[in-house]
């Protein structure tokens, strides 16, 4: 058996002290220190502000001509020429088209003949007539010999009538070769060519569309339709709308435009989208809008005073309804349950209740942020510095 030294025993049992020491040492100074801090969510803040703002519903909208043309010949006919070019502009009355006239004037001279002739006769049957009338009178004709006369001569006014209304219908088929502009407007793309063979009322020879007034029309939600109807009642006319091209994101903001008036609205709700169908009229002069084209329409229904507004993507949706992140004095977050109203123009939505003017909302970061922690403010709102 080896037994220890007690001075090797001694050195062994102080070792073992100062391990004990050491390991003990760091979890003294976590007791010390306490648990560590959560990093802080980076996030971008906005400031609640009162303003004067207009109520407005806005909805994305479609172009429509206030007047369309299909334009057909109305006699059948061999196109001898096209007095336009297509796309281009033409006032009422101009000339686009004409067809092959000789058939046309052929026709007419035969009937203008067919008149002639049978005013002769007329004139010849109301002279024998008269004639027989006398005769009769005098014993020399019978009565029935005068009414027979008198009959003869009443057909040949009556085919007079006959060949005056066709000689009439004649000249008129002659007119219609040359095919006019029935409107003012922009034509389309022309769908006959010199030499093509047209039919009466068949063939569509251009389109033309009326561009100045032109309409737009587009639908509010069914939730909408009580606003429209009070902002109709307080009117003393009809609400303004504006009409501007669609925009790629906020939907509140409509830039510059055209400007015009409400003037159709739709006698039932759509039950298959829950919308009710609209339509704005606008001068166009400037010919900004284009039939077909999409455009943000926006009818201003009235104007709000002292409403607390906020950007709209500080808004945020929850199982409890929709709520913002609010960042106190101690950049501490606080989620706060709000009643939104109505999109304002700059990108902003009314706060109803649940904000005052002047707090700090969070429009960027929120998933990151978790209530009562702390946050990291990288962007303020106007006038203020990042911090």
């Amino acid at each position: 058996m080896i037994s220890l030294h007690p001075i090797d025993a001694a050195r062994r049992r102080a070792l073992l002290l100062v391990l004990a020491l050491a390991l003990l040492a760091p979890a003294c100074s976590r007791e010390r220190k306490g648990p560590a801090e959560p990093p802080r969510a980076p996030v971008r803040v906005a400031f609640s502000e009162v303003a004067t703002v207009p109520i407005e519903l806005s909805a994305i909208g479609t172009v429509e001509p206030s007047a369309r043309v299909s334009l057909r010949p109305r006699v059948t006919g061999l196109v001898t020429a096209v007095k336009f070019q297509e796309g281009a502009d033409v006032a009422e009355g101009d000339v686009l088209f004409v067809l092959d006239k000789r058939p046309f004037e052929v026709a007419l001279r035969e009937a203008e003949s067919n008149l002639e002739r049978s005013r002769t006769q007329a004139a010849n049957a109301e002279a024998e007539a008269t004639r027989y009338e006398e005769l009769a009178k005098a014993g020399v004709a019978s009565r029935q010999d005068a009414e027979l006369r008198r009959a003869e001569a009443r057909a040949a006014a009556a085919a007079v009538d006959a060949f005056r209304a066709a000689t009439v219908a004649r000249r008129l088929d002659l007119e219609y070769t040359t095919i006019r502009a029935p409107m003012t407007g922009r034509t389309g793309s022309i769908l006959v060519r010199e030499g093509n063979l047209v039919r009466a009322n068949e063939s569509v020879l251009v389109e033309i569309v009326r561009l100045a007034p032109a309409f737009v029309s587009f639908a509010i939600p069914e939730a909408s339709v009580p606003a429209l109807q009070q902002a109709m009642a307080n009117s003393s006319g009809p609400l303004p709308v504006s009409a501007a091209a669609a925009p790629s994101g906020d939907a509140g903001a409509t830039g510059n435009g055209e400007h015009g008036t409400l003037s159709f609205i739709d006698s039932t709700i759509d039950r298959a989208t829950g919308t009710l169908r609209l339509r704005a009229t606008f001068d166009n002069t400037s010919r900004s809008l284009w039939p077909g084209q999409f455009v943000q329409a926006t009818v201003r229904l009235g104007v709000q005073e002292g409403a607390v507004v906020i950007p709209a993507e500080a808004l945020q949706t929850g199982p409890s309804g929709t709520f913002v992140f609010v960042i106190g004095g101690d950049d501490a977050a606080q989620m706060r349950p709000v009643q939104p109203g109505e999109r304002v123009t700059g990108g902003r939505i009314i706060v109803q209740s649940g904000l005052a003017a002047g707090e700090r909302v969070v429009t960027d970061g929120q998933l990151r942020v978790q209530p009562g922690a702390k946050v990291t403010i990288v962007s303020e709102g106007p006038g203020q510095e990042a911090r």
